[in-house]
């Protein structure tokens, strides 16, 4: 009798979880649909978070366009707005997420986070869907920025290698979007939220090689850089842009990469249930 017995409650046990994680799921999808159709309404939203990236590409790309010998100088064979450009592509995916999360402030303000919360929705559920839907905006926003380049004639090798790096661009959001969304769910007030993400927005991407190889900074610069995410994300796009992507390499980037997003995805969900339905 044991047997049976323990084998009907296994199978019980499976349905509960399998029933558990189709229902967080289901939660998931249902807040990224929601922050999808917000996005789709948002048209001048769109065009103004474009409007910094398409500046960094024609003014920075023109203005050091001189260093090109520089950029040679440690193996980069193409033109300086060619090694910019997946350093663009980063900014526009750390700004896209990083600002994500007023979507997360605004509705705590205005009362629906609270009816959201009164349903059985899961937490975690509703940060992880907010995070995905930044994400895949990020995504979308980096491709119109791969328009723009190509359209001021940079090139890629391989134009298959599009997909991936846009792959990489929504991992890599989802780890800023959950950055953003934390400090959406613990910020008393919109002055706390903005200053804290212009705090750690534009330091991490001037503090990479997205501008600059890091063989040209100082030691104790490189040095930090080593320990910031974007440093790899900027590392594994470029070179899959430029064709020259070597696979352990890039496995280990992406890898890093994977590392930040997971502990960030895990931090956020925490840090969302104990803190969101706090008073605003």
């Amino acid at each position: 009798m044991t047997g049976p017995a323990s084998g009907r409650a296994a199978a019980a046990g499976a349905r509960r979880a399998g029933g558990a994680a189709g229902a967080f799921a289901s939660d998931a999808y249902a807040v990224f649909w929601r922050e999808m159709k917000r996005y789709r309404k948002s048209r001048s939203g769109v065009l103004i978070r474009l409007i910094q990236p398409a500046v960094w590409i024609v003014v920075v790309g023109n203005i050091f366009a001189g260093t090109q010998p520089l950029i040679q100088s440690v193996g980069f064979d193409g033109e300086y707005i060619e090694f910019m450009t997946p350093g663009v592509i980063v900014l526009t995916a750390i700004f896209t997420s990083i600002f994500g999360g007023v979507n997360t402030l605004w509705d705590r303000r205005y009362g629906f986070m609270n009816r959201v919360l009164a349903s059985p929705m899961s937490r975690p559920a509703i940060a992880l869907g907010k995070m995905l839907a930044i994400s895949v905006i990020s995504a979308l926003q980096a491709l119109l920025i791969v328009g723009i380049a190509m359209a001021l004639g940079v090139r890629f090798p391989d134009p298959l290698a599009i997909f991936p790096i846009l792959a990489i661009v929504v991992l890599f959001s989802l780890g800023f979007s959950g950055i953003s969304v934390s400090v959406a769910a613990t910020a008393r007030s919109q002055e706390t939220f903005w200053g804290t993400i212009n705090f750690l927005g534009m330091p991490l991407f001037m503090l990479s090689p997205a501008l600059f190889p890091l063989e040209l900074l100082p030691e104790w610069l490189a040095a930090a850089a080593s320990l910031n995410p974007v440093t790899y994300t900027v590392l594994v796009v470029r070179d899959l842009m430029a064709g020259t992507a070597d696979g352990a390499a890039a496995l280990l980037n992406i890898g890093i990469v994977a590392a930040f997003v997971l502990a960030v995805t895990a931090a956020a969900g925490y840090v969302f249930t104990r803190e969101v339905n706090k008073p605003f």
